[in-house]
This record gives structure tokens, sequence and C-alpha cells, in this order.
């Protein structure tokens, strides 16, 4: 029995989004395959990582952008990859893969045909031209879905009327507790190697720097600060890498907050920087269910996020963290209502750590599994499709 999984970038190495589906799979001792572009993946790590997976991988020449006419070429190699191989379940993820993935399923047959929707292109308040486009395209291609796979509350009630044989809610892509917990010795020696002081408020955000994760309204917001007598000790550490790097240091520059704004980079220490942090801030415009939010309550961070889909999966107002509008007043109120509040950094950390309890891999894989099992009765006659 085999699956094949299709996303359309393999990024440089194996990816976490992908580590729950693996393990439901192999679990059932299902074959596991990767379609994907790998063009950009790490030469040397990435084949250690499929071999460590246990995973057979098959280069397809995806490309990010739909109207690009390599995806034609994309579609045929994956229809011959289909004819060839036989899969019994096709793992269908991201836009690209989950419209050349399904129609390319839908013309070989033969598969059950899952798609993954980590956040559909069109939510409340998305600009018209989003629900014009790809609404239409995605409640088109539902018909050539077994399985419809949602892992936000929002995303689930729209694609409920959708064509799709069953749609499922799916807490996420899973987080690992136990490698995102709190502990003072970390805490201390991370601080130190970073240069933070022991009496700083260091707030902290993680994503790609890119128009999206929308960094700049929080620099902005931290500079609101200057005149409060607090800002001295406040420290605003960026884990991430993207296109707008140079921009937002320049940004840092012209503001005057080289001293109090870091870019620290693509770190593989995250999860001891969550450690080293007090405050999470992820003012995002678009999400599906984000795993640096989930990472943050996990370790125990008060966490103040826009008010958004997915966001709102996981944050409750006032509970377990902050929910604000997409606004740098807003957002400067929150942040000096929550520096001068270390009690409510305490409740809402503690909260915030029983939540997150619910979108543990295990509860995710647990899930996949299922569905994957399900296909499996279906091929083997034990119950009817």
């Amino acid at each position: 029995m085999k699956i094949l999984y299709i996303t359309h970038l393999s990024g440089k190495r194996v990816n976490r989004f992908w580590i729950s589906s693996i393990q439901a799979a192999q679990d059932i001792n299902m074959e596991f395959h990767l379609a994907c572009n790998m063009n950009g993946c790490d030469k040397k790590n990435f084949p250690k990582d499929c071999e460590k997976y246990h995973i057979t991988s098959h280069q397809i020449d995806f490309d990010r952008n739909p109207l690009k006419p390599v995806n034609i070429k994309a579609y045929s190699e994956l229809v011959d990859l289909l004819q060839r191989e036989h899969f019994d379940i096709i793992h269908c993820n991201t836009p690209i893969g989950g419209v050349i993935g399904r129609l390319a399923a839908h013309k070989v047959g033969g598969a059950y045909v899952i798609y993954q929707a980590h956040g559909f292109h069109f939510w409340k308040g998305a600009p018209i031209k989003n629900w014009l486009f790809y609404y239409p395209v995605e409640k088109f291609l539902s018909r050539y879905t077994d399985t419809l796979i949602t892992i936000n509350k929002e995303d689930y009630n729209i694609a409920k009327n959708f064509y799709a044989k069953e749609v499922v809610y799916v807490p996420g892509v899973g987080i690992d507790l136990s490698k995102f917990q709190t502990n003072n010795n970390i805490r201390e020696q991370k601080r130190k190697e970073l240069g933070l002081k022991k009496d700083d408020i260091v707030i902290l955000s993680v994503g790609e720097l890119i128009p999206r994760k929308n960094h700049k309204m929080v620099i902005d917001a931290i500079c609101d600060l200057k005149d409060r007598p607090e800002f001295e000790r406040v420290q605003y550490l960026i884990c991430g890498a993207g296109e707008l790097q140079d921009e937002l240091k320049s940004y840092i520059s012209e503001r005057g907050v080289e001293d109090h704004v870091h870019l620290l980079g693509f770190r593989l220490d995250v999860n001891e920087i969550y450690n080293a942090a007090d405050i999470f801030v992820f003012m995002s415009l678009q999400e599906g269910l984000p795993v640096a939010l989930m990472e943050a309550m996990a370790s125990g961070l008060v966490c103040i996020a826009s008010n958004i889909r997915g966001n709102n999966d996981l944050i409750i107002d006032k509970y377990n963290g902050r929910l604000i509008p997409i606004d740098e007043e807003k957002l400067a109120h929150s942040l000096y209502s929550v520096i001068r509040n270390t009690d409510q950094i305490k409740k809402y950390g503690k909260y915030a750590t029983e939540i997150i309890k619910d979108f543990t891999t295990e509860k995710v894989v647990e899930q996949l599994r299922n569905i994957y099992l399900k296909r499996l009765l279906i091929k083997m006659g034990r119950i009817y499709n």
C-alpha cells in the first residue's frame, strides 16, 4: 500500500508540515512517497532526511506561480508518476499541489484523493479578487476530492458547502510539546548568548520576512513606546529570513531603534529563544493555523495576535492572550498593558499551555491515520465508500 504526498516545493530540509502525515502513514505500514520541486533543497541533507524518514521522493517541476507554463509540464510529470506507481492514496497540499494533484488524480483514477487546505486564499476580509478567482476554483476541484481536510474552523464552515465526499477538521499539522517547555536555565543561557540583560522585557516574533507577516507594523508599535519609562528595557527580536530583510534592516535604522529591534535571521534554536522571551507578537495579515503561534503558546508566552482566521482558533482574548485588530495604536496599547502587568503575563501563559494540548502532533497523527485507514478498509471491502 502506497501514499503519495504532494506539495509544490521541498524547502531546504524535510518540512515539519509533513511529519504528522509521514508518521500516520508509516503507523499502518504504508510506503510514503513525496512529489515536489526539489531544486531548492539542501543537496547534502535533504536526501539524508528522506532516508531517515523512509521517504521515496519524486521530482516534479512545480512553480509557485499558477500562471507559469512550467506547471503544464508538472501536470504531465505527475500523470506519468501516477500511472507508473499506482498509489492507493494521493494527499495533496498547497494551492498548486492541490490543483495539479487533483486534476492529475482525476485523469488517472483509482486512488483515494485527499486535499489538505492549509488556509484557503479567500477568507473573511480578503480582497474581493481572491473570492472571485480562488473560491470557484476550490469549489470546482472539490468534486475530485474524497476527503477535504481543513485546519481552522472558518475554512471548515466554508468547505461544508463544497462537493467533497467528506470534510474533516484537523487541528493543524501538530506540535511536539516536548520541544517547547519553560526552562529557566535555558532562559538565562540564551539571554546571555543574545546579549540580553536579566531584567530586559523581551518581545519576540517568528516568521518569514514577507509582507504577509506584517513585521513593519510591530516595529512601528515598538517605536510608539519610546516615551514610556519601560522602553529602555524593551528588546524586540525577529526570527526569520525572507525578501524584506534588507528593507526591514533599513527601516529599523530609519526609526532609530537599532539598539532595541534585532533581526536574528533563520534560526535552528528558536525553541530556546522562546524561553528567552516574555511576550510573543504575531500580527500576520493572513494565516491557516500558525505553527509559530502554537509554539509560543506551548512555551508559556503571553501572545498578542491579530484577530484573523487561524489565530482566533488558538487565542481567546483576555484568557490565554490578546486578540486585537490589525492596528498599530491598539498593538502599542496592548503591549504596554502587558508590560505593566506581570501577573497578566503569568496568567495568560499558564492558560495558553493548557489550550495548546488540543493541537499536539499525537492528536493530528491519530486523525490522519484514521483517514488513511478508512481508505485501506474501503479497498479491502471492509467498509463502503
